[in-house]
């Protein structure tokens, strides 16, 4: 499914209307699709409270509001805004509500009379701006009425399309925005759905089909779910251990130790055949004293690390976790990238990269895929973490256009950034549809680029094991956290639930 902005919503309504279904039509289906979900979860003495715009998404409510009203339910409608800015659609249902007697009334102000009306409902409709909201303040009063909304916590709230006051586009809110317990997505998720704020103001998100087609829609935008991620591929009976890749994980310093041990092993638990842990020589003895079994550990000086590099078979690379700062580890970095093996890099690793991004400037370098969360992506950027968070998507197919590199930006919907050929942009974004506010805890993201370094040599391109490697690490937190709960949900029992994971995505992938 692809994600769409509301300009591109705006498209597809577009070609949806010139292949001839009425604007009204459209709207007339999108209301009744949204009635017949709100219906059937309302009793028959529970009383409604519809909050509708002038736009095309308030004439979606007016919609919702008649049939609730011919099918005998209690129904009451606050226009927020004036008759004469109606929409010529909205206008044509504000007739038709008038028309069979249905309670209307407009809002200007917060008073006790919009008070009672809030205290008089069991259940609010929210179809006041919808998804084109641009990023200017609300009137004081709209946002006097979003508070109020929020604040009565026994009201269940629906929203039509996007939460008021919520941008469709960034997810960022205009100073007050509706709390939704149900958005009922209208056709495609927006951009604004999944970013910033968009999932905790969303609640629960339903999609809502009502006929438009995404069919000449150029957004390069995607869901990753289980439908679309990649496959990993079976094992055949005749092969070794080389022949799923080996890598040498360079992770882990004085004090952070575990990092560099969460990584390997979890490279391990992904599928790696050969997995070589390089650690500082003197955190040596604690690291090979706790690593699993089947991991080799090698100790490292500075003095003597690219010679012990040299001397072992390494089909690819993991960096960064717990590495430490120290300006050496800048050159090497360096020095991987000009060997042209695929290479994952997090943490430190990055911000040694940053330090040495004309080597990414100079043209063609090693496969890298780069797994920064949005303070690290801010330095390789050089801009600032709240720029970032307010267009991770601009600023993230420029990047990876510019150098060619798979971009994990780590979120509650991480995103993936996979690049076209060289030269011709077409950057392919995925929205990861795996993983739970649990996983926001140390060493979360050692565990994730394990997991994808484990699967790079078994893929047949990085951008398809960061994919498959974001789409197991989400799955793993939900099966840990329906185990252990998210408060207390550590990024080791993430990795303890990858095998189970892995199983449950290979059998899903038999049943399709």
């Amino acid at each position: 499914m692809k994600i769409v902005t509301p300009d591109e919503m705006a498209v597809m309504d577009k070609q949806t209307i010139n292949s001839g279904i009425a604007d009204y039509e459209l709207m007339e289906r999108a209301g009744t699709r949204c009635y017949e979900i709100i219906a059937s979860e309302l009793t028959e003495t529970q009383k409604i409270l519809v909050l509708c715009g002038a736009g095309n998404n308030g004439g979606d409510g007016q919609v919702i509001a008649r049939l609730l009203h011919n099918c005998g339910y209690s129904v009451s409608v606050l226009f927020v805004g004036k008759a004469e800015h109606f929409s010529p659609n909205a206008l044509q249902n504000y007739k038709r509500l008038t028309d069979i007697g249905a309670v209307c009334d407009f809002y200007t102000r917060f008073d006790a009379k919009t008070q009672a009306s809030l205290d008089h409902a069991n259940v609010i409709v929210d179809a006041v701006f919808g998804n084109g909201l641009r990023d200017r303040p609300l009137r004081e009063s709209v946002a006097a009425l979003f508070d109020a909304v929020n604040a009565r916590s026994d009201k269940r709230v629906y929203a039509i399309d996007m939460p008021s006051g919520l941008r469709g586009d960034t997810g960022q809110t205009v100073g007050a925005a509706i709390r939704a317990d149900k958005t009922l997505v209208i056709q495609n998720y927006k951009t604004g759905h999944l970013l910033g704020d968009g999932p905790d103001l969303s609640g629960e998100q339903i999609l809502v089909d009502v006929g438009i087609s995404e069919r000449h829609c150029d957004s390069t935008k995607f869901l990753l779910d289980a439908q679309s991620v990649p496959e990993l591929l079976p094992r055949k009976k005749n092969s070794h251990k080389y022949d799923y890749g080996a890598l040498s994980v360079i992770a882990g310093s004085q004090g952070m130790v575990g990092a560099g041990l969460m990584a390997a092993t979890a490279s391990l638990r992904a599928g790696a055949g050969l997995v070589t842990s390089w650690v500082p020589r003197e955190v040596y003895g604690i690291a090979a004293g706790q690593m699993p079994w089947e991991i080799m550990v090698r100790p490292y000086d500075v003095e003597s690390f690219f010679q012990e590099l040299r001397k072992r078979q390494t089909d690819a690379y993991v960096v960064g976790p717990g590495l430490g700062r120290q300006t050496f580890h800048s050159e090497l970095i360096k020095t991987l990238i000009a060997r042209q093996k695929p290479m994952v890099i997090d943490a430190d690793g990055l911000y040694h990269l940053s330090k040495i991004m004309n080597v990414l400037e100079e043209g063609a370098h090693a496969p890298l895929i780069l797994t920064p969360h949005a303070g690290e992506f801010a330095r390789l950027c050089n801009t600032t973490s709240d720029a970032v968070r307010r267009d991770p998507i601009g600023l993230g197919t420029q990047f990876v256009s510019a150098y060619q590199v798979v971009l994990v930006l780590k979120g509650h919907h991480t995103l993936i950034f996979e690049p076209g050929a060289a030269g011709t942009g077409g950057v392919r974004v995925w929205f990861n549809t795996t993983g739970n506010a649990g996983m926001a805890t140390a060493g979360s993201g050692d565990v994730l680029a394990g997991i994808i370094g484990g699967l790079v040599a078994q893929m047949p391109t990085p951008a398809d094991a960061a994919k498959l490697g974001v789409y197991l690490h989400g799955l793993a937190g939900d099966l840990a956290a329906a185990e252990k709960g998210m408060v207390a949900l550590t990024a080791t029992d993430v990795l303890a639930q990858l095998p189970a994971a892995i199983r449950q995505l290979q059998q899903e992938d038999q049943e399709k």
